[in-house]
């Protein structure tokens, strides 16, 4: 068997996870394409409370009736607060014979060299004389330990050597750990106490001897002796590396250079929806407001309480940016980021939204925050690369402005006021705004039937007459043709967002001849909390055939809707799909700009499947209703999208079942049912001539009891280390 590049751990970390661990050799840095989609993020409040959480968490030790370990409501943090469905991991160890060398551990693939983030909460038990500790290291056993005394006191330092004092605890008292491990082996340690969250109860500075530790594994454990009895809790354990490192190791085909790519007439952009930044910022992200607000019960917003969250994923955490930078740079400095995350995936630039008139707008301040995010935005595209192009979305708001006289012709004043408003001024006169071959600058809005060609027309028609001529990008919403026909004449590209389900789509064919450009969407999924409804995109199809569908009927654009739309669907690298679908947007990306499929160079395995079959009756929250698009039922297969270099046997792992099948080299889909009533982590095989060549499970285990329903469709990468 090959060596596992781990991109999902495989049924081997099993046996490592008690020993050493696996992965890379310890101490070195590692290829390019390590990643930080296996890092955990954890509040543990998912699941239903009594049990230790599902893989890849695993028991460390030998537990029994008077030491244990599980999930429960007083375990908790008090940084979290959750009220509804929170609870953390509680270790509870009563026998003055047992318990040393119990805990948890969780592997994960090595991070990218760079900065890297650590944090958790934790509570010890009154009366508890327990020795535990926060171990992260590499397969060598290598790294850094946190060290809970029982005398009450924090400690830091190398795995194996001595300990530094950062702050003395309390018992019975929630204390916030938050780590940076700079690039160059500095680990700085911070305690922040839950009574007193407006300052560090104490910090310290570790040199670790290895500058650049390839980690594997984070576990916490009883590391006294069997004597010491006691307890004590952990919760929000969450771990960020830098999440735009290059991944062009990682795929199953060789990317071509950005130049050449440029350099094709067709385009791809992606929506950027600046309500749901990265959240990369000087901030620690361990109680930023990803962590402890969007995925709280206790603070959802009141259409969502019966989803029992706002969001189902978010992006993948980053480390903090060093202290010091002013507000307007750290907002650059992560735009910068996601330009970067862009342009290594192969797009030519975002799709961006603006509100021309915030006045309209009962949330004033937020509003004007969402244009600081966007301008910030294109300044970010200017600094890094002038290339990438920013394609503006101005919204003209729910109503006309306030302020308007009487006698004037409402809509007549309205479009003057959008036209004239000194934020579309602004916008586009930025360097960054794509222009159209001709010269004039690209406008656009989502929901252009919104308002009728004519009210864009006199828009358009004010701006011309002002010196700024622009080619109107109109997107649509499935409309039909008839009404799709008036806005023809004001169009110079046209885009609709298309499906969410694997149904036969001809937008191009009905949009070419009505407009210059056709601009065909690329969607994952739709799922919305606020509503609790879903649309059936079985797996990676919907995802596949839009692409197909682009690249079939000769799309002069693509619309990637969304990058991080998180409140429906968002295809940036984020908790739940990895990068599984950054990197098919990459292979798809070239196949539709050169004009060819990419040879594929590389076996990589890629996989989807939701946590629940569709009839699991969740503990809270109501059923969610599937929105019947293309005559679509509600399917529970689990998914296996290999691309194969050669032909080789795929294998699903369901359960107890196992679906099988020959596949030659190329792109093939194997599906697999989920056992319903059934609690398990898939495994996924490629092997030739008997032999496995490729193996692992799935990150994401498939549960038979939740807090509240959860149809996301997650997605995962197996690859191997080694490139031909």
């Amino acid at each position: 068997m090959k060596p596992l590049r781990n991109l999902m751990l495989g049924a081997t970390l099993l046996v490592c996870m008690a020993s050493a661990g696996c992965g890379p050799q310890g101490g070195s840095s590692g290829p390019a394409g390590f990643s930080t989609e296996q890092l955990p993020v954890e509040r543990f409040d998912l699941y239903p409370a009594g049990s230790l959480p599902p893989y890849p968490w695993l028991p460390v030790g030998k537990f029994s009736d008077l030491v244990h370990m599980g999930l429960r409501a007083e375990g908790e943090s008090r940084f979290i607060a959750n009220a509804v469905t929170g609870k953390g991991l509680v270790m509870e160890d009563s026998d003055p014979a047992a318990g040393a060398g119990c805990g948890v551990a969780y592997a994960f693939a090595p991070p990218p060299p760079g900065p890297l983030y650590l944090g958790f909460d934790f509570r010890n038990t009154a009366g508890s004389t327990l020795d535990w500790e926060c171990r992260l290291d590499d397969s060598a056993g290598k790294g850094l330990r946190l060290h809970i005394a029982p005398g009450g006191e924090l400690q830091a330092g190398e795995i194996g050597g001595a300990l530094t004092r950062v702050a003395a605890i309390k018992a019975d008292t929630w204390y916030h750990v938050a780590v940076r491990i700079s690039g160059a082996g500095e680990a700085t340690v911070a305690l922040t106490e839950s009574t007193k969250p407006e300052g560090a109860a104490g910090s310290a500075t570790i040199a670790l001897s290895a500058k650049a530790l390839a980690f594997t594994r984070l576990s916490f454990l009883n590391i006294g002796s069997q004597e010491q009895t006691g307890g004590w809790a952990l919760d929000n354990v969450l771990m960020a590396g830098r999440v735009d490192a290059p991944r062009d190791a990682l795929f199953p085909f060789k990317q071509a250079p950005l130049s050449e790519l440029r350099a094709s007439p067709r385009k791809v952009y992606a929506y950027y929806y600046e309500i749901y930044p990265s959240g990369y910022s000087d901030r620690d992200p361990g109680l930023a407001p990803y962590t402890k607000k969007l995925f709280n019960p206790s603070l959802t917003p009141a259409d969502r309480v019966k989803a029992g969250t706002e969001l189902l994923y978010r992006p993948l955490p980053r480390p903090p940016m060093e202290p010091g930078l002013s507000a307007d740079e750290v907002l650059i400095r992560a735009m910068e980021e996601e330009v970067r995350l862009g342009i290594q995936m192969g797009l030519d630039g975002f799709l961006l939204d603006f509100f021309a008139l915030p006045e309209s707008y009962p949330d004033v301040q937020n509003i004007r925050e969402y244009n600081r995010r966007s301008f910030a935005l294109m300044d970010a595209a200017a600094r890094v690369d002038p290339g990438f192009r920013i394609i503006p979305a101005i919204y003209a708001g729910p109503k006309p402005p306030p302020g308007l006289s009487p006698d004037q012709d409402v809509e007549v004043a309205w479009t003057a006021a959008y036209a004239d408003s000194p934020i579309v001024r602004k916008i586009l006169a930025h360097p960054q705004v794509l222009r159209a071959e001709d010269g004039r600058v690209y406008l656009s809005k989502w929901g252009t039937e919104m308002y009728p060609a004519a009210w864009w027309q006199r828009v358009v028609d004010r701006l011309a007459a002002g010196g700024i001529p622009v080619a109107f990008l109109g997107q649509f919403n499935g409309l039909p043709t008839a009404r799709l026909q008036t806005y023809s004449g004001l169009c110079y590209a046209m885009a609709d967002w298309g499906p969410r389900t694997p149904k036969d789509y001809r937008w191009v064919e009905k949009a070419r001849p009505l407009t210059t450009k056709v601009v065909s969407p690329v969607a994952f999924q739709d799922v919305r909390t606020r509503e609790r409804v879903y649309w059936e995109a079985w797996g990676s199809e919907a995802f596949r055939n839009m692409w197909q569908s682009a690249i079939r009927d000769g799309a002069d654009w693509v619309f990637i809707t969304t990058w991080s739309d998180y409140s429906e669907q968002a295809q940036a690298p984020s908790t739940a799909i990895g990068f599984a679908l950054y990197d098919l947007n990459a292979y798809y990306i070239q196949w539709f700009k050169l004009g060819a499929p990419p040879v594929i160079d590389r076996d990589v395995l890629y996989y989807f499947h939701r946590i629940q079959h569709t009839d699991t009756a969740s503990l809270r929250g109501e059923p969610w209703k599937l929105i019947p698009e293309g005559n679509m039922i509600a399917r529970n297969d689990i998914e296996l999208l290999a691309f194969l270099k050669e032909p080789g046997e795929l294998r699903i792992q369901a359960g107890g079942e196992i679906r099988t099948e020959m596949a030659g080299a190329g792109i093939t889909s194997l599906k697999a049912p989920i056992p319903p009533g059934l609690a398990f982590t898939p495994v996924f095989s490629l092997l030739r001539n008997g032999h496995t060549v490729l193996q692992g499970r799935s990150r994401y285990a498939i549960l038979d009891r939740l807090e509240y329903p959860n149809l996301l469709y997650h997605a995962g990468v197996l690859t191997n280390e080694d490139r031909p």
